[in-house]
């Protein structure tokens, strides 16, 4: 051996190396709506701490007709006006993998560090993966919940920018303002791709433009840039960008790990004292997310014959779309779906604007075949509205009249074995978590 390699190596532990930046703005922006929205807490799911229940809304929906004249009279029957009722349930669930740390793995690292050292250590680089996770869960949420414009389109392109100069096109903005308007909504939160991030870069070193607007009074806390709302469309030809009103949705989670169910040592810190102590063995306690504040679940346990440690953190969860709180055509759900403009100075391409509305369809789902009745309902989900209505329909008229009584926002009708509506999207569901309901465009 050379005299020059007799040294031995030093080493240096860096236990914080994970970048834990990413910030995911989908997750900001849902969790920042939340505020915004009382109709639903996260307390109303829990009967006590770490007791997670259904909810059940009661609401009046909005009435979108009147034939009132001023000459009925009073001592006549008049039009029933009755609650509806909504279910929600938290459904979903994010985690990470198990993860290992062995003890004497621990003894080749020098350093005054601690098991808990190490064990958040671990946490912390596998974090971003799992927020990740969530994140992209959240993203194709939310898009699959889009609903219709308020002119029947899916979806509508607007101007935002000049990709080419970076100034600003302010009309994309006011549109989605009036659209919202128009349809009785308020307070549009904006999540989007690159045109979003240029638009915000944009406004902060704004001034006068040659049209003399003031770009920077153009800027929106709620405008938020997440390339996760791009990839959840698998497109990268157009740019897309999802519109909300932070009323008719609701992110919420749930902690198993609370009140009586949670151990008195609570976060990955007590690792070291349940070794001290030498009988603990398992940790049900919480880990708060640095980044976006959310409390998950952290379950730990210490394997005395093994010496080992195994922990995994998870977190319950859901995005709650409200029934329809204003009038409009079915299928608009304050959820709105619009793409930028190509890279050109002063128009959109031809036809890149809808001009008109879309157009109408009947809807149909056969009953034929696939239920028999009389049937027991139990439990019903069509277009994402859930009820418990624990009834007996004898045939497809009942089951229609069933439908009505528990969605919000569709008119269903019957023909001989079919039920129907007009709308202008075909709508799924399932009856008792078992017989599918698939509605096609009627022939």
């Amino acid at each position: 051996m050379s005299f020059k390699n007799a040294m031995q190596a030093t080493q240096k532990s860096i236990l914080q190396y994970a970048k834990q930046g990413q910030p995911y703005e989908v997750l900001s922006a849902l969790l920042a709506a939340r505020q915004f929205n009382t109709t639903i807490n996260e307390t109303d799911l829990q009967a006590e701490a770490g007791k997670k229940r259904q909810l059940k809304i009661n609401y009046y929906p909005p009435v979108c007709t009147d034939d009132g004249t001023g000459t009925e009279s009073i001592c006549d029957p008049g039009i029933v006006v009755e609650p509806k009722q909504v279910f929600f349930e938290i459904s979903r669930t994010t985690a990470s993998a198990v993860y290992q740390l062995n003890r004497d793995d621990v003894r080749y690292v020098d350093g005054n560090y601690t098991f808990s050292d190490h064990a958040r250590a671990a946490i912390n680089a596998a974090l971003p993966a799992v927020r990740r996770k969530l994140a992209v869960e959240a993203a194709g949420l939310l898009v699959a919940a889009t609903g219709l414009l308020p002119d029947g389109n899916e979806a509508r392109m607007l101007p935002f920018m000049d990709k080419t100069t970076g100034n600003v096109n302010p009309v994309g903005l006011w549109e989605i303002e009036r659209i919202y308007r128009d349809a009785g909504f308020s307070n549009p939160f904006i999540v989007g791709g690159t045109d979003v991030f240029h638009w915000r870069k944009a406004v902060e070193v704004g001034g006068v433009n040659d049209q003399g607007q003031n770009v920077s009074r153009i800027g929106r806390s709620n405008a938020y840039y997440d390339s996760l709302i791009n990839d959840a469309y698998a497109d990268t030809d157009t740019e897309h960008i999802l519109t909300f009103d932070p009323q008719m949705l609701k992110f919420v989670s749930f902690s198993k790990n609370a009140g009586i169910f949670a151990t008195d040592l609570q976060n990955i810190d007590a690792i070291d004292t349940i070794y001290q102590r030498g009988g603990t063995d398992y940790i049900q306690g919480v880990l708060a997310d640095p980044i976006t504040g959310l409390l998950w679940d952290l379950d730990v346990n210490y394997d005395k014959c093994n010496y080992r440690w195994t922990f995994q953190w998870k977190l319950e969860w859901d995005i709650f779309f409200m029934p329809p709180a204003v009038c409009n055509i079915p299928g608009v759900n304050g959820v709105f779906h619009y793409t930028t403009c190509a890279p050109v100075i002063f128009e959109c391409p031809t036809g890149g604007t809808p001009l008109t509305g879309a157009s109408s369809d009947t809807y149909e789902w056969d009953t034929s075949g696939e239920v028999t009745f009389p049937l027991y309902v139990n439990k019903l989900t069509v277009a994402g509205q859930t009820s418990y209505p624990n009834q007996t329909v004898a045939d497809a008229g009942e089951l229609k009249d069933l439908f009505n009584a528990s969605i919000t926002g569709y008119m269903f009708a019957i023909d001989t074995t079919k039920i129907t509506y007009t709308g202008y999207s075909a709508i799924t569901g399932k009856v008792n978590d078992a017989t599918d309901i698939s509605f096609a465009t009627a022939p």
